[in-house]
């Protein structure tokens, strides 16, 4: 992230719940199957469970799979509910499992919470990816780290 943050993108150039859901529901017609949200940071949406909700895209005739990426910061207290809700499969962006490295890729505080996301994910779902981006020098020695991660 850079040093001046990013600036958070206004509501009306966001898809709105009822536009997310009638392009799902298109695609669905044209044979997807899996539906994932992703871009900025979904949980910073506060419709994101009604958007995930059975009343939404977990409804729509065809779609399976409805999945998110998201960086884990704020997830832990949306967990249940979106799980309830029809999520299903979750990717959580973490490129450092050392705080303070953490907070000099991600520029702010957030690791433990993170953290904190995933180990609840794994009580919730099957699986949990974890995406990590290998930077030489910075996290490069870690890659056995997050190899165990994967071990239960």
């Amino acid at each position: 992230m850079p040093e001046e943050g990013v600036p958070l993108s206004p509501s009306h150039n966001l898809l709105s719940a009822d536009e997310i859901v009638r392009l799902a529901t298109i695609f669905a017609a044209n044979g997807v199957t899996k539906i994932r949200l992703t871009g900025g940071e979904p949980t910073l949406r506060k419709d994101i469970v009604d958007i995930v909700g059975g009343w939404r895209l977990a409804s729509i005739p065809g779609i399976r799979q409805v999945g998110m990426t998201t960086n884990g910061i704020a997830l832990r207290q949306k967990l249940e509910a979106l799980a309830s809700a029809g999520l299903n499969k979750l990717n959580i962006s973490l490129d450092t499992l050392n705080e303070a490295k953490y907070m000099i890729i991600t520029r702010r505080n957030g690791f433990n919470k993170v953290m904190r996301s995933i180990e609840l994910a794994e009580s919730i779902f099957d699986q949990v990816k974890i995406n990590n981006v290998v930077i030489r020098g910075i996290n490069d020695e870690e890659l056995t780290n997050f190899v165990s991660l994967t071990e239960f």
